[in-house]
């Protein structure tokens, strides 16, 4: 039997707290405090919750499909496993939410605060998150009990992930344009496709990622840790990469044109058929790199040590050697 908006009111209001289980479908509870309810397993989808006070609400394995929840106040609520399938939480706040195998597939979330949320194993698969803020949001995979969250093709332009934990996450053709990432842990992370253009990822943590065909375009990757990595055809034109470590980094077929590799350690890097031309690499170390077929034309190689580096097919038009150490350790004058 559904309860109506009215009564549920009446017996909160009265001191009851525990609403588990009830059949609260497509009820308007606009504006409702229900701070500290238990509504767990209840039935809410179609609920119309815009600008409730859920605030440590119990709403663990709740159905929440297509829930009207903008402006809603969720913080440190309990979603576990909750359903919030095409649920609509533009602007909702979910500081602290506990989200952890909730399914956030196709939900709106612009401008959501998820900043120090849960969301081990959360589906944001097709969701929009453009302006969210995540920071400190853990997201990391823990192979014992929750997996890393899923956000495959999900949209974070602008999105605010500093300080996020994505370790072993699936953002597999998300949109990240433009979105703040600095000193993100993205360790074994799948970004395979993932738009970053423009984004920052200043001091990420990247070791072991998929980023093979991504747009890295202008991004900015200054004293990003990137060893073993997996960049394979992704397009990293004009992208500040100074300082970066890509220790045996995968750069198959990779754009890197006008980028800024200064003082990157590139260390037995595959950057086989990749694209320099007017790269700037001054200070670069690639020792025992490997850039068969590379281009490097018209890139700036001053000081750059490439001890060891198979370079004998590499395109070395008009590039800049001063100083530069070649694969037999003799210094270019």
């Amino acid at each position: 039997m559904t309860m109506n908006a009215q009564e549920l009111m009446r017996q909160y209001d009265a001191g009851k707290l525990n609403f588990s289980s009830q059949n609260l479908s497509r009820i308007n509870l606009i504006g409702a405090d229900l701070i500290g309810a238990n509504l767990a397993q209840a039935d809410l989808n179609h609920a119309v919750l815009i600008l409730a006070f859920l605030n440590r609400a119990n709403l663990s394995q709740a159905n929440l499909l297509q829930a009207s929840l903008s402006g809603a106040n969720l913080s440190q609520a309990d979603l576990l496993n909750a359903n919030l399938r095409d649920a609509d939480l533009h602007g909702a706040i979910l500081c602290g939410a506990d989200l952890r195998g909730a399914d956030l597939s196709l939900a709106i979330a612009l401008d959501a605060n998820f900043s120090g949320a849960d969301l081990r194993n959360a589906n944001f698969s097709g969701a929009d998150l453009r302006g969210a803020d995540l920071r400190g949001a853990n997201f990391r995979e823990e192979k014992r009990a929750y997996e890393g969250a899923t956000l495959r093709g999900a949209d974070l332009r602008g999105a605010d992930l500093r300080g996020a934990n994505l370790s072993g996450a699936d953002l597999s053709r998300a949109n990240l344009a433009g979105a703040n990432l600095s000193e993100a842990s993205l360790r074994e992370a799948n970004l395979a496709q993932a738009n970053l253009s423009e984004a920052i990822l200043r001091g990420a943590f990247l070791t072991d990622a998929n980023l093979s065909e991504a747009n890295l375009t202008q991004a900015s990757l200054r004293d990003a840790k990137m060893n073993r990595s997996i960049l394979n055809q992704a397009i990293l034109s004009q992208a500040n990469l100074s300082e970066v470590t890509l220790n045996h980094a995968k750069l198959h077929k990779a754009k890197l044109d006008r980028a800024n590799l200064t003082r990157a350690q590139m260390n037995q890097a595959d950057l086989s058929r990749a694209d320099l031309q007017n790269a700037i690499l001054m200070d670069a170390v690639l020792v025992a790199a490997y850039l068969g077929r590379a281009d490097l034309r018209q890139a700036n190689l001053t000081r750059a040590n490439f001890t060891r580096a198979e370079m004998s097919s590499a395109l070395m038009t008009g590039a800049i050697t001063d100083s530069m150490i070649q694969p037999d350790g003799s210094t270019v004058s």
